[in-house]
């Protein structure tokens, strides 16, 4: 008989251990490991899941083959090669031939096929888009109404990628989607879950009504109120209807007392959602309402900026930059580690102290030829090749082995390659003592930061001109985007008035 089942599960409800439970629940059942198939919409989510299911379950990652992404699971049943995908390398060609610049950026955490943001990008995304939602281009087109894309254009590079693709044998993760649908065949699973469901578009869908096929045991989880992938085709109704057997995860184990109420005033304004209710942790939490940034006490504990795109991003890592406060964004620090690590050598080798081969190679790397070592001594020359490891240099012994000519100093004095700009933002944050390396301090965008949680949240409500144009005619995604960003918070939400002059901004 089979068993299915949708869970529900607002924002920190543990929807990742309930399915670890109810997964293990499957095996005691007698459904071997290998005949369970653990999907969801990210590589993180998957491999969190996996890492979870092996950690409660005493599990290794080999016994569990089907703990991926679709399109990872449609790349392994089409049989193909990495050589067959189409790469940045390609893009760019198709580029210059009609006239796109592509980006060079990775995807991210999802397996579709573009996230960056040149115009190719935005172009190709409409074409994405159109075959996850298994519509028209046109009729996509039209309804996405984005006035920065001209149609004759979009149909140019649309024909252009198809031959390109036609020509060399290549695909791309579409085309792996679409190719399992063709193929419809089942892998023989017993048990399915699906996590973070929500996300799935329309083709996707389709994936998994074959991968139920032979299940008898079908799990989804997911949360319509956090469904914010719309531009990449994600299908909330198909997930709220893909069966009539629902629980709701009630209790969240992140979200205190008073930012679940700034939460609850933003996900009621949602239309066509699935009621639910849940309920806060016994914390009481706190919000607090800034008009500037600089207001915001950045002086202690774990922090994370949201704001709605890349550019609202990057106005505010400028001002934390002016302020002398170290962040991180996309998993680097503001301050480069190897220009950090070349700051410390420096000033330990004017307090005496030797350096390795290494160290010193890192230090010329930001000197001047000529001025901080002799020229033909560059970290790239022959100099540091096959110096025997652990062999240190005192300065003396740098200046007549090693080429070292700068004269003492600190080290903003002699490491000329680090800009003028650059070197007042470290010296300043270096005056506040943070750890460099490991910031306490994170900006991301609100999609970036989906499925993550902080103690501290602080969130921008500036909108860009094309999310506030839709705002304003169907305010449904912006009121998913920021009831996400609200419940990232573990502590405290901190709420700034908006930057934008001209009123484009979301109203909490």
């Amino acid at each position: 008989m089979t068993q299915e089942l949708l869970f529900y599960g607002p924002p920190g409800t543990g929807k990742t251990q309930n399915i670890s439970n109810l997964i293990r629940a499957t095996i005691e059942e007698g459904i071997p490991p290998e005949r369970i198939a653990c999907v969801s919409f990210t590589r993180k989510a998957a491999s969190e899941s996996r890492e979870r299911v092996c950690k409660d379950w005493g599990l290794t990652d080999n016994m569990l083959p089907y703990f991926q992404t679709l399109h990872s699971m449609a790349y392994h049943a089409g049989g193909f090669k990495s050589s067959d995908v189409i790469s940045k390398d390609d893009l760019e060609v198709i580029g210059d031939k009609v006239g796109l610049p592509f980006s060079t950026k990775s995807r991210g955490d999802t397996d579709f096929d573009m996230l960056g943001i040149s115009d190719g990008d935005m172009y190709l995304g409409m074409h994405h888009l159109a075959r996850s939602k298994k519509m028209n281009l046109e009729q996509v087109y039209a309804e996405e109404a984005n006035y920065d894309i001209q149609w004759s254009l979009l149909v140019h590079l649309v024909d252009a990628y198809e031959n390109f693709k036609s020509v060399r044998g290549k695909i791309d993760f579409t085309d792996m989607i679409e190719e399992f649908v063709r193929c419809d065949s089942p892998l023989g699973i017993d048990a399915l879950f699906v996590d973070e469901a929500q996300d799935l578009s329309t083709l996707q869908w389709d994936m998994i009504n074959i991968l139920r096929q032979t299940c008898r045991t079908q799990v989804f989880t997911g949360d319509d109120d956090q469904a914010i992938m719309g531009f990449q085709g994600a299908d909330v109704p198909a997930f709220q209807n893909c069966t009539s057997n629902k629980q709701v995860l009630t209790q969240s184990f992140r979200v205190p007392q008073k930012p679940y109420e700034i939460a609850n005033d933003i996900v009621n304004r949602i239309r066509g959602r699935a009621q639910k209710a849940w309920y806060p942790t016994e914390k009481l939490g706190s919000v607090h309402w800034h008009n500037r940034l600089e207001e915001v006490p950045l002086e202690e504990g774990e922090w994370c900026l949201l704001a709605r795109t890349n550019r609202i991003v990057s106005q505010c890592a400028k001002k934390l930059r002016e302020e002398g406060w170290v962040y991180s964004r996309l998993g680097h620090p503001s301050i480069p580690p190897k220009a950090y690590d070349a700051i410390l050598a420096w000033e330990d080798w004017m307090k005496g102290h030797s350096l390795d081969a290494p160290k010193i190679k890192n230090i010329y790397t930001y000197m001047d030829a000529n001025v901080g070592y002799l020229k033909g001594y560059g970290p790239r020359s022959r100099t540091f090749l096959n110096r025997e490891k652990g062999v240190l240099f005192s300065m003396d012994q740098a200046r007549s082995e090693l080429g070292l000519c700068a004269r003492e100093g600190r080290w903003h004095e002699v490491l000329g390659k680090i800009d003028k700009e650059t070197k007042y933002y470290i010296l300043n944050a270096l005056k506040r003592g943070d750890n460099v390396k490991k910031p306490r301090i994170k900006v991301s965008t609100i999609h970036g930061m989906k499925g993550g949680e902080c103690d501290n949240i602080i969130v921008i409500p500036d909108l860009s001109p094309a999310a506030y144009r839709e705002y304003r005619k169907n305010p449904e995604t912006e009121h998913r985007v920021f009831y996400v960003a609200v419940t990232r918070t573990k502590k405290t939400l901190h709420l700034l008035s908006p930057m934008d002059t001209k009123g484009r901004f979301y109203e909490i």
